[in-house]
């Protein structure tokens, strides 16, 4: 029942995505309405999905790549909803929706069932913890880097004097200047308390916290990049363009820890099997 779920709410962003690019294209609120109501009906069907998932597959629901994309999906998706309430221009579903989809569409090429029981180590309060917290810090960050494109692309439109129906449709560049300046406050302090539960975990069950494991290393250099960019934004000022790009080539950084590592580089956090093959290193 589960992966009905999941289906329909791939189909219902599907929707959302063509009702929000018909709205960029023909700029009609009744098309950003369509994408509004298609995204707020796929995520209530996606929770659906996990919540069966959790409650009747006998383990949570992040425990295989796929559920952990189908969260990373649902995140953003969410954000994006909460943040439609704080700014009604429908302009960020145009990216974000799209962006979900194709994590989920991503996801749903990986495994789907576990094949065999789950390793012991993923029986663990730890395991949830650790990837929402991950996952939510990383959906901010998308959120951001959302934001930083709109930025630069509402900028060229002034410096240009191009003020036609896309300068119209964008946020301000102050509010996406604050969009940045929050979300690196909130998606930092959650990378951050992703590391330590990670670490935690690790020290609770091999008795030690760090073993550089490459999702472990490009963790940390995402952490020191991020953290970088904390210090210049409160100690240097950067804010505008700057930000901006550094938000992009952030989420960049990002997307390559959370996917590319784990499929190019392996490791006990790769994408090769019906888990996450963290169960298979010696204690």
């Amino acid at each position: 029942m589960d992966l009905i779920f999941f289906k329909i709410s791939i189909v219902l962003y599907l929707g959302a995505a063509v009702g929000y690019l018909l709205f960029l294209l023909v700029s009609t609120g009744n098309r950003a309405e369509l994408g509004f109501w298609s995204a707020l009906a796929g995520f209530l069907c996606h929770s659906l999905s996990i919540l069966h998932r959790a409650i009747f597959s006998g383990f949570f629901p992040l425990a295989t790549p796929f559920d952990v994309l189908s969260f990373f999906a649902w995140v953003v998706v969410g954000l994006f909803l909460l943040m439609r309430y704080r700014d009604p221009s429908p302009i960020f579903g145009s990216v974000a929706v799209p962006m979900a989809l194709v994590l989920m569409l991503f996801g749903s090429t990986l495994s789907y069932q576990i094949k065999a029981p789950i390793v012991p180590v993923l029986k663990s309060w730890w395991l949830p913890i650790h990837v929402i917290l991950a996952v939510a810090g990383n959906g901010v960050f998308a959120l951001m880097a959302i934001g930083g494109l709109m930025y630069v692309v509402q900028e060229r439109l002034i410096k240009t004097k191009r003020i036609g129906r896309m300068h119209r449709l964008l946020p301000s560049l102050e509010t996406l200047d604050m969009i940045n300046r929050r979300g690196l406050t909130l998606g930092f302090f959650l990378l951050t308390l992703g590391i330590i539960s990670g670490a935690l975990w690790a020290g609770s069950i091999w008795g030690f916290y760090w073993s550089w494991d490459p999702k472990e290393t490009w963790s940390l250099i995402t952490w020191f990049a991020y953290a970088a960019m904390v210090h210049q934004r409160v100690a240097l000022g950067w804010r505008g363009r700057r930000a901006a790009l550094l938000a992009m080539m952030g989420f960049a950084l990002v997307i390559f820890t959370f996917v590319g590592v784990s499929l190019l580089l392996g490791g006990h956090h790769s994408f090769t099997g019906s888990t996450y093959s963290i169960g298979t290193r010696g204690t």
